[in-house]
């Protein structure tokens, strides 16, 4: 049986609450990137940071503000501010099955994966289409 260590992204890219929305702006368009894990100092996952919630923010801060302050605005805004921190976290050993129904009943688009509280990998729908394509392929 798979598991979810057989499948996640262990080379991860986080920031922390401190850092800024521009700062996660900048690495989501530069990696072509979504989903950013937040951690603190003991690596542990303490929220997420998406595309859809950098948006939310972003056009917040549009509507309060206006577009000639966004970059100022996102520069000086800690991603704490905009970041879910109601996430649902799942374990390496947990079977790939029971984790690809999350994303089918809950429209996850990232699953952080955490071992003793520490986040050792992420989980997104795009690899499993990565699997199946594997499969398909092979």
């Amino acid at each position: 049986m798979q598991t979810v260590a057989d499948l996640m992204v262990t080379k991860l890219i986080t920031l922390r609450e401190n850092d800024s929305l521009a700062t996660a702006k900048t690495i989501m368009q530069e990696r072509n990137i979504r989903n950013i894990p937040i951690i603190n100092d003991e690596n542990e996952c303490v929220g997420m940071l998406t595309q859809r919630e950098y948006l939310r923010h972003a056009f917040h801060l549009v509507s309060q503000f206006g577009t000639q302050l966004l970059s100022k605005k996102e520069q000086q805004t800690p991603i704490a501010n905009a970041m879910n921190k109601d996430i649902l976290t799942i374990s390496p050993e947990m079977p790939l099955d029971t984790a690809a129904e999350f994303f089918i009943d809950n429209k996850y688009g990232c699953l952080p994966v955490l071992e003793d509280n520490k986040l050792v990998g992420i989980l997104t729908p795009v690899d499993f289409v990565k699997l199946a394509h594997q499969m398909l392929n092979s």
